[in-house]
């Protein structure tokens, strides 16, 4: 049973005042969009529509989208100015759903891809210490060296029976 297909929400790097500033000060800054199930069982079909949206398009770009699956251990370490949380991340497994080189100039890339989620892999858990992940990486690297990425979270369920 796949979930109906809804746009998958971004992981925030910082508060809504935060995000603004940096979308106020970097207007030029790449936008993605990501259209797929929020809930997938293992051995299911994934499929992904995405876009990514320049204001000023950069003259070549390489765009990948893939689907990665992550460990993550949280750690607590206790110091004389208190506590604090050492987040570690580690990915297990990286499918590529997509990558192209959009066409030069265009402000607007775009794909639509679909792949199978293994059925011998690890379905999401979360867990007080430790969580497994997973999430739809859109990634572009820029000819000026930079790389823009975007991490859009999803949830992978046991496969049916």
């Amino acid at each position: 049973m796949n979930s109906t297909r809804t746009e998958l929400q971004p992981i925030s790097s910082g508060s809504r005042f935060t995000n603004w500033v940096r979308r106020t000060l970097r207007p030029s800054a790449p936008r993605a969009r990501v259209i797929a199930a929020p809930e997938i069982h293992l051995g299911a079909p994934l499929e992904v529509d995405w876009w990514l949206f320049w204001r000023d398009a950069p003259e070549q770009t390489l765009v990948t989208v893939s689907l990665v699956g992550s460990e993550v251990a949280h750690r607590r370490i206790s110091a004389r100015t208190g506590i604090s949380v050492v987040t570690q991340t580690r990915p297990f497994l990286v499918l590529e759903i997509d990558r192209q080189i959009p066409d030069k100039g265009w402000p607007v890339a775009s794909g639509h891809s679909e792949i199978t989620i293994p059925s011998r892999t690890v379905p999401s858990l979360a867990g007080k210490r430790n969580e497994i992940a997973w999430a739809v990486i859109l990634e572009a690297s820029l000819r000026t060296d930079r790389l823009v990425r975007q991490a859009f979270p999803l949830a992978v369920l046991p496969g049916e029976r």
